[in-house]
């Protein structure tokens, strides 16, 4: 599997102006970090890609929790796809494990692909 690498909500390009692509297990974490920070619903292409986890208010009773269980049912397509979420706000800090691999990221909650 391979993809265009996006940092920033933007695709990256290498120093010869085209697209920088990744591939293998670092496109799978990236598609999970594009999976939860879309709005479900919103990207026009797949009406299914996407988490409610932004529909969850920080300042909220148990919002990581909460969080944490909104963004693992939107993985449970990704197989052998794990997260657990260490700080919930505008930003959500998280371990996301896939596989034997474990990865700390931030995601930041875009709304619209």
């Amino acid at each position: 599997m391979t993809d265009v690498k996006v940092k920033d909500g933007d695709t990256v390009k290498d120093s010869t102006g085209q697209l920088q692509r990744i591939s293998d297990t670092d496109a799978l974490f990236q598609r999970v970090e594009i999976c939860i920070a879309a709005t479900l619903g919103n990207f026009i292409y797949d009406r299914n890609l996407g988490s409610k986890v932004s529909d969850i208010k920080p300042d909220s009773e148990y919002a990581k929790e909460r969080a944490e269980l909104v963004i693992n049912e939107t993985l449970a397509a990704f197989e052998n796809t794990h997260a657990s979420v260490i700080e919930y706000g505008d930003t959500i800090k998280l371990t996301v494990k896939i596989g034997n691999e474990s990865r700390y990221t931030e995601v930041h909650l875009n709304g619209s692909v």
